[in-house]
């Protein structure tokens, strides 16, 4: 029975490089690709007419000068 050291650490030695080879490649086309950016999102506040507050787009009354809004 023989102990084959040299194909033992040209295996491991193989393999090392390939799975370097394989990570550069996923790295690269992961690069190359661009991820579209998200469209803005619909507003969900507006600002009071009155006191410049930011308030929620449904409010009918100002929280802050409890002033009544206009109908959008």
């Amino acid at each position: 029975m023989t102990v084959n050291y040299g194909a033992f650490a040209n295996t491991v030695i193989t393999f090392i490089i390939v799975a370097f080879a394989i990570f550069t490649m996923v790295k690269s086309i992961n690069r190359w690709k661009r991820q579209e950016e998200a469209p803005p999102a619909a507003p969900t506040t507006k600002k009071c007419d009155y006191c410049d507050t930011e308030i929620p787009l449904a409010a009918s009354r100002c929280p802050h000068c409890t002033s009544e809004l206009r109908a959008a």
